[in-house]
């Protein structure tokens, strides 16, 4: 009888355990892009007062991957010669995403005259280290988290998403006169985020509990799928057979990281409230993210053509709103950015899920997804600088 009591009050510890793990994952992820989704944030305040006025989204987008380019040349090879020290190098990212919105503090404003026009240098130069911060955790965090069982993949995710959410609620509270419209704000704002962050690392890291679950791997998730069997034991068969997911990190990416972020404002443009629009719809994404990431812990929806064209629906709304000038109504742009979040927060945290399935090769995977995800965004941005600054399409 006593041995019964102490078995159950051992089970009830190792599931006490467990979620605290799960919880520090959740904490842990939303240091990832803590600066980054407060520049976007605060942009919506900026954009009046700024030279780029309404391309500023632009411009920013396109100091995020000039930030990415230099990650993934000479950031990338330097994590892959030190993938075993994951949990250093997340720490050192951490750092330097908390410390890199310390800039905006020195002249945000500061602005000078590049090929032919007036640019926000101070601006831009904060999007450019807070970047190379945010991009080399894509390579960091989730190869850490492809060493325990796929719900903590699941919360790393959700804890990413919510760094979008909090930053949006911060936009709401400066939008409502609650917080000064300050750059001041957003880097408290990050710099709490990054210290809670590098907090739960350090649990992750050193509690008894995740090394055990850290040493358990997959066979501690009874939710695990088997590997199927027709697929290949290779990396790069493993990458041709997931290619529909690949796809649609890289599309999906395209879209989030390059052409939503610079048409937004410009779909926007068009009504009388413009900046609370463009406010409202940076917040909605930003909250609907975690949302569609979370569902992911209880649903098991793989089509990810089906998921592709969804989001890629939604975007496309917004190109017309952009492109058209259509006044069909304020919550057009703000809807089409709802639908979007679902569709690509699901399908980029399924993806990871799935790569995760895959064996022993799922920190490979993980490294080959994020490499997926920064060439995406990429592509999306340099294609939104051609049509929106060199084409005048918009």
């Amino acid at each position: 009888m006593a041995r019964a009591a102490l078995s159950v009050e051992a089970e009830a510890t190792t599931s006490r355990e467990a979620a605290a793990v799960y919880g520090a994952f959740i904490i842990f992820g939303l240091g990832s892009w803590s600066s980054i989704n407060a520049i976007f944030v605060q942009s919506s305040f900026l954009v009046a007062e700024l030279p780029e006025k309404w391309a500023l989204s632009t411009w920013i987008a396109v100091a995020l991957q000039v930030a990415n380019l230099a990650v993934l040349l000479f950031l990338r090879p330097l994590l892959a010669k030190f993938v075993s020290f994951a949990v250093p190098s997340a720490a050192l990212l951490l750092t330097a995403t908390g410390a890199s919105l310390g800039l905006a503090l020195g002249g945000f404003r500061a602005t000078a005259w590049i090929f032919g026009a007036q640019r926000s240098v101070g601006l831009l130069l904060l999007t450019f280290f807070a970047g190379i911060a945010s991009c080399g955790s894509s390579l960091t965090f989730y190869p850490l988290a492809a060493a325990y069982p796929r719900r903590y993949t699941t919360a790393l995710a959700i804890g990413e998403g919510l760094s979008g959410s909090c930053a949006g609620v911060l936009g709401m509270l400066q939008s409502f006169n609650v917080l000064p419209k300050s750059f001041a704000a957003a880097f408290a704002f990050s710099l709490a985020l990054c210290l809670c962050a590098l907090l739960a690392l350090l649990f992750i890291d050193r509690h008894h509990a995740a090394a055990k679950l850290r040493s358990d791997g997959a066979r501690s998730d009874g939710a695990l799928m088997e590997t199927p069997a027709d697929v290949p034991s290779d990396l790069m068969g493993q990458l041709l057979h997931f290619r529909a997911g690949m796809l649609a990190l890289f599309w999906g990416s395209a879209l989030n990281f390059g052409l939503l972020p610079s048409l937004n404002p410009i779909a926007c443009s068009g009504f009388s409230n413009a900046q609370e629009v463009l406010l409202w719809s940076n917040a909605v994404i930003y909250g609907f993210d975690p949302i569609s990431r979370l569902l992911t812990a209880f649903t098991n929806f793989r089509h990810f053509w089906s998921l592709t064209a969804l989001f890629t629906f939604a975007a496309l709304l917004v190109v017309a709103v952009a492109k058209t000038k259509s006044l069909l109504g304020e919550w057009v742009v703000p809807a089409a950015n709802v639908a979007f979040a679902a569709g690509f927060g699901y399908a980029r945290t399924m993806a990871f899920l799935v790569l995760k399935d895959l064996d022993s090769l799922a920190p490979r995977l993980y490294a080959a997804a994020g490499a997926a995800v920064q060439a995406g965004s990429f592509f999306g941005t340099v294609v939104a600088l051609l049509l929106v600054e060199v084409l005048k399409v918009f």
